[in-house]
């Protein structure tokens, strides 16, 4: 569920449903998904949401994939984690968990005016036998898991004490840290003595059961400073190894509201924190991080991780993915240049007889020494100049001397067979051209603005796009018609390609500011990207279907309306005519499968805003394609409407989709500054206060 359907389609429906049923029913069917054979996959293809390995961190001998996790009290029933650890997270954390099953009779509540959730404050949970064996079944994650243990309500320091330490027992072997929840603690007058001694007997615990996972602190962010002491301070004097502001802000005596109230808070919190207690006490900051902006104001605030709430119900699935970037583009290393190809260490001159091999390497040396991209942009330009000749075949002779030779008649007769067989051959095979025309123009965008550039995500487009082109050439052998013109231009072309999408390890470099807010923009761009998601499936779907009618009954009804005859009758006529058209249209299908991969995964993968060259390739790319395709049926008379229906509905899809993606493609996100509001504390308790009333 990436944000471009997010946005348009599910949010508006699951927003009308109840909170805890919309927010059950999503995870559960992205975990079912995510347990699929080849549901991963799926995941990965629609979000791309795999995070560079420029953002890699090492805490507490951790390796986190990236510094942006997913916060306790979303997922409480564990239904969707084999699917949130492929959204871009780098941790994920569970709970709060107690020893035994709370339930309450509060449900969550979906604040949509406040952009908030609000949660009843009782630890409701299924206990901790219950998340042992979930978590046994689901196995280990590729992201570290941390567990929140939260306590009964109104007991003692001891007694809390020991129900904790009865729980790392339990979990110790499904996790990677733990947080101690303090939400409750101002409320069970513990004295400072009973929270050390607390303290004492769970750290005690963590050296016997987990003495190699870190344990944290969570504390919420509406505690005043002396609270923060109390808690923090003895926590610190024992050795804690990190604290975590979360847990949403109180808003009346049985529940908490998680959102963007809570941010100013959250971000004050992290910075008195970081003040008190120096740069090397790790933090995790939460609270209304709706937006990559305000995760970045995060960690100038001084966290060394970040978490998501209630974020991902209101911004979408991409969020994640989102700060990534905007933490890539600001806060990782810049990419050096990849190094050049070794030279020789000495210079000899080759013996007589090995001086042809020794050619032959230097010869293959200096091929390799010229830059990918540029053998991409070769192998576009062998696109276009090819379609651009059939296009002038096909709308003058139409059939080629070979042509004439499998047939065993020329030009002249086929009239003669139909009248109209020339125009229909005429327009399958300017289609044909016009797409080859469409293949070029992305592949050379993708080489010069992607390759060039060390987009990862363009090498994958040109290796799944250009794959299944040159084995689409397999098609037209369908029915036994081998074209030797195709064959030499596939054998010429297949060279360059391989050189153009060779193994490239370094990153990339050299992109604009990616957005930070979600602004209107953004919005319609959601809308944009949906358009060219559904146009890049149909015209992929579309070559699928074409190829597989090209290779066995090759005509639909409405090109036997059209010829005015039937199969049988063209078949009597010429018994290799048939599989002469049978191959044009195979042809123009598995060109068709090839661009609709292109258009549907670059609208997957490539959109940033201030692309702008991402809307010319679009734009571009189209234009011969419809010409090609719709213009030729208008030029022969092929005027059937529900023939041409695909086609003006993809063009208002394509045409739509441009005019609501220019904004967003063409306007380059502002670079930002970094954050100065943190010296000026914000006065935000007289809006809890009103809430709270």
């Amino acid at each position: 569920m990436p944000d471009w359907s997010y946005h348009p389609l599910f949010r508006p429906l699951l927003f009308r449903l109840p909170a805890e049923f919309s927010r059950d029913l999503t995870l559960m069917t992205m975990g079912t998904l995510a347990t699929l054979p080849l549901g991963p996959r799926v995941i990965e293809t629609l979000g791309h949401m795999a995070p560079s390995s420029q953002l890699r961190r090492t805490l507490w001998n951790l390796s986190f994939p990236t510094p942006v996790g997913l916060g306790a009290g979303l997922d409480v029933h564990m239904h969707g984690l084999s699917a949130l650890q492929r959204f871009g997270f780098g941790f994920l954390e569970i709970g709060p968990v107690t020893v035994s099953p709370l339930q309450t009779s509060d449900r969550i509540e979906r604040r949509t005016e406040q952009k908030a959730i609000w949660h009843p404050d009782l630890p409701f949970n299924e206990g901790v036998m219950h998340i042992c064996n979930r978590l046994a079944r689901l196995g280990p994650l590729q992201v570290p898991v941390g567990i929140r243990l939260a306590h009964r309500p109104r007991i003692s320091a001891a007694e809390a004490a020991i129900e904790r330490s009865h729980m790392i027992e339990k979990l110790a072997p499904y996790t990677d840290f733990f947080v101690i929840d303090t939400r409750w603690q101002t409320r069970c007058d513990w004295s400072q003595n009973e929270w050390t001694d607390h303290l004492h007997i769970v750290m005690r615990t963590m050296q016997d059961y987990a003495p190699s996972k870190p344990l944290l602190l969570g504390i919420t962010a509406d505690l005043d400073p002396a609270q923060v002491e109390a808690l923090l301070g003895a926590a610190v004097a024992l050795g804690i190894d990190g604290v975590s502001v979360s847990g949403g802000i109180k808003t009346t005596y049985s529940g908490r509201l998680y959102g963007t109230s809570s941010r100013e808070l959250s971000l004050q919190m992290v910075h008195l924190i970081r003040q008190r207690w120096g740069p090397d006490l790790p933090i995790i900051g939460s609270g209304g991080i709706h937006q990559p902006e305000d995760a970045l104001r995060m960690f100038e605030a001084g966290a060394t991780l970040v978490q998501i709430h209630s974020g991902l119900v209101f911004s979408g699935p991409g969020l994640p993915k989102r700060i990534n970037e905007a933490i890539s583009y600001y806060h990782a290393p810049v990419a050096s240049d990849p190094p050049p190809l070794p030279e020789s260490s000495s210079i000899r001159l080759p013996q007589q007889d090995s001086l042809p091999a020794e050619q032959k390497r230097t010869g293959l040396r200096a091929l390799l020494r010229i830059p990918p991209w540029i053998w991409m942009v070769l192998l576009s330009i062998g696109m276009m100049i090819s379609g651009a000749l059939a296009w002038f075949v096909a709308a003058t002779q139409v059939v080629l001397p070979y042509d004439e030779a499998f047939l065993g008649i020329s030009r002249e007769d086929l009239p003669a067979i139909n009248e109209r067989l020339l125009s229909f051959m005429r327009h399958d095979r300017v289609t044909l051209a016009g797409t080859m025309i469409t293949i070029g123009i992305i592949y050379g965008q993708l080489a010069i603005y992607g390759l060039r550039n060390r987009l990862h995500w363009a090498r994958q487009v040109l290796l799944i796009s250009g794959s299944v082109g040159f084995a689409s050439f397999f098609l037209f052998l369908g029915y036994g018609y081998f074209d030797p013109l195709h064959a030499a231009i596939a054998l010429l072309l297949f060279p360059l390609f391989l050189l153009g999408i060779r193994q490239q390890t370094w990153q990339s470099k050299d992109q604009p500011p990616p957005n930070l807010v979600n602004d209107r923009v953004w919005y319609a761009a959601q809308w944009g990207q949906l358009m060219f998601v559904i146009f890049g499936f149909g015209l992929t779907l579309a070559g699928l279907v074409i190829s597989f009618i090209g290779v066995t009954d090759v005509f639909v009804p409405e090109d036997l309306e059209f010829l005015q005859t039937t199969p049988e009758a063209l078949q009597a006529a010429n018994p290799q005519l048939i599989p002469l058209i049978a191959h044009d249209r195979a042809g123009f299908g598995g060109a068709l499968v090839s661009a609709g991969l292109g258009f549907l995964l670059t609208t997957l993968w490539g959109f940033r805003q201030g692309a702008r060259w991402i809307w010319w390739t679009l734009l571009l790319a189209g234009i011969p394609g419809f010409v090609a395709g719709v213009g030729t049926h208008f030029e022969v008379g092929y005027t059937d409407l529900w023939h041409l229906s695909p086609a003006f509905l993809a063009f208002l899809l394509y045409a739509v989709g441009l005019i609501l993606l220019f904004p967003y493609l063409c306007q380059q996100a502002p670079v930002r500054e970094p954050d100065a509001r943190l010296d000026h504390r914000s006065n935000v308790t007289s809006m809890i206060e009103e809430d709270r009333t």
